[in-house]
């Protein structure tokens, strides 16, 4: 299998945004297409552009990819999926079904701590040349071009949100207002059962730290 897509002109890439926070869907995206292309869009790692880079960026994207197809895992099915799978799993099932789309040799931002088991294991799974990479957002750009689609709509499913839950921030366990917010919720019965990753260490702590305060 040809393992150098610093080499091809054409590729596809797939990327993830909300994989951490405590609230809010995980959305993974695949963007295919010239490379060259995809490059001119000013496409990098969505964490180091502004909100209103990345949406200028988006729809440059939009227009010049050849496919971008996205995927949006609610937290209510991140909670269901999690009794019987990890993280890593339920990401790699998305995963498959967006290479299902794809007709060149893909770059995945590896999720599996060995890129390595990555590439192979869905290399194996879907019949495509899956090349997984660490900092695949930030080295190549058709990845930068994915994680810039991803990171756009989950912020327009977190504005959903927010206009339901004003006050919950980004939703990120970093974030002191998502963490007040959280708190705020659990002590006023609010019911987050829609939004909220119930494993989530985030969650299962705040929980029992209200719990504990009732008594």
């Amino acid at each position: 299998m040809d393992r150098h897509p610093e080499q091809m002109k054409h590729l596809c890439g797939i990327d993830e945004a909300g994989r951490g926070p405590v609230f809010g869907p995980m959305v993974i995206s695949i963007v295919c297409g010239d490379v060259d292309k995809i490059s001119a869009s000013g496409a990098k790692d969505s964490k180091e552009m502004s909100q209103s880079a990345r949406e200028i960026t988006f729809d440059k994207i939009l227009n010049d990819a050849e496919l971008v197809k996205f995927e949006i895992i609610s937290s209510k099915e991140i909670n269901r999926l999690m009794e019987s799978m990890t993280l890593n799993e339920i990401e790699g099932r998305y995963v498959l079904k967006l290479l299902e789309y794809s007709n060149y040799s893909t770059i995945v931002d590896s999720f599996d701590v060995n890129a390595d088991r990555c590439s192979s294991t869905l290399s194996k799974k879907s019949g495509k040349n899956v090349i997984c990479r660490h900092k695949a957002d930030r080295d190549y750009p058709i990845v930068s071009a994915a994680s810039v689609i991803s990171k756009v709509i989950r912020e327009r499913e977190m504005d959903k949100i927010r206009n339901q839950y004003p006050g919950i921030g980004s939703g990120y366990p970093s974030d002191p207002y998502t963490i007040e917010y959280l708190r705020y919720a659990l002590n006023n019965n609010v019911d987050l059962g829609e939004i909220v990753r119930t494993k989530w260490k985030t969650y299962t702590n705040a929980l029992k730290e209200t719990r504990q305060r009732r008594l």
